[in-house]
């Protein structure tokens, strides 16, 4: 079943009252794809209901929850870095319709985006069963809330690096690390996510032998990426 909710607060109370038998439908590069996390479940479309537009306001930058992949690569107002990790999103097609909120919102440890994010220090626009609220990415990512992203903040000049490590262009990446103001990020597949303001934060993960590669070259490539600046 696809839920048509005709805004934001009725898409959240669906999504409240149903927790495990529902996922939000953005861009649905991976809600309507076999195996993804949707499978068996209804989705809650919530197209239309929040902006995709990408503006600078008091010197912060806005991208909303359903601007694309694509949408990033091309606006002349975001940052280098950023820009740079939504086009580790190899396929034109795929960015041009995976949308900013929803690959944050899946929490995966091979995000596009939430190396970069984090390292920004940027924050997410919530609307939760409580109303609109604002959190840090990084503290989002850690939670198991089920809130609507409704944008991204961030500092419209924000400055950084962003590296991506997998065996294919199209590959899950093994690994994500970036750089921003001395704020340090690293996502890592079958990981989670590390961020603190060294690059010590590589040494805080458990990592593990999986398709992406082993343990022990994931933990190197960490250590390298970071030590080298990039």
């Amino acid at each position: 079943m696809i839920y048509k909710p005709t805004s934001v607060r009725e898409a959240v109370a669906l999504r409240t009252e149903h927790p495990e038998d529902t996922v939000y439908l953005a861009g649905g590069t991976d809600d309507l794809r076999l195996g993804s996390c949707a499978a068996g479940k209804d989705l809650i479309d919530i197209n239309g209901l929040v902006d995709s537009t990408i503006d600078v306001k008091d010197g912060k930058l806005h991208i909303g929850a359903l601007a694309t992949l694509q949408d990033v690569v091309e606006s002349p107002l975001v940052p280098a870095f950023i820009k740079e990790a939504a086009k580790f999103c190899s396929s034109f097609e795929k960015r041009n319709a995976a949308t900013v909120g929803g690959n944050l919102a899946l929490r995966r440890d091979d995000s596009y985006l939430a190396a970069a994010m984090c390292a920004a220090e940027a924050t997410l626009l919530l609307y939760t069963s409580e109303g609109e609220t604002e959190r840090p990415v990084a503290e989002f990512l850690k939670c198991t809330c089920t809130p609507i992203i409704e944008a991204v903040v961030l500092d419209a000049d924000r400055t950084g690096w962003v590296k991506r490590f997998g065996n294919t262009a199209a590959s899950h990446a093994a690994l994500i690390a970036a750089q921003s103001g001395g704020v340090y990020a690293l996502t890592v597949h079958g990981s989670g996510l590390a961020v603190g303001d060294s690059p010590a934060i590589c040494e805080t993960l458990d990592y593990k032998d999986d398709l992406t590669g082993g343990a022990d070259y994931k933990k190197y490539l960490a250590k390298i990426v970071f030590e080298q600046g990039r």
